[in-house]
């Protein structure tokens, strides 16, 4: 809603990624954009050694992909995503990472 009334505040990178569906339909060039900044998140948590970031940015992009019909490289990013976050054992993201799969078919 922040992107459509131009307000002050600019969304959180976690409230686009929850809209990442409208933002792709309804922003010019948005899903070129979110993949660089995932694939930068990636390259950056990877370096830094943060796991769970690193797993979010994969699952991001993997959903990201599966919005643009690249069902492949989405399977991909969510298997890396659901790996990163057992070995974490972050349960939610698990959860939301074998539900992406899921539906991948």
């Amino acid at each position: 809603m922040q992107i459509v009334q131009g307000g002050e505040e600019r969304p959180s990178i976690s409230t686009l990624a929850r809209n990442i569906g409208f933002v792709i339909r309804e922003v010019p060039f948005a899903a070129r954009k979110a993949e660089g900044h995932f694939n930068e998140a990636i390259e950056a948590a990877n370096e830094a050694g943060f796991k769970s970031i690193l797993g979010q940015a994969y699952l991001n992009l993997g959903l990201l992909h599966k919005l643009k019909g690249r069902t492949d490289k989405a399977r991909d990013c969510i298997s890396k995503a659901l790996g990163i976050f057992e070995q974490c054992d972050a349960e939610l993201y698990v959860k939301q990472a074998r539900e992406a799969l899921a539906s991948l078919g």
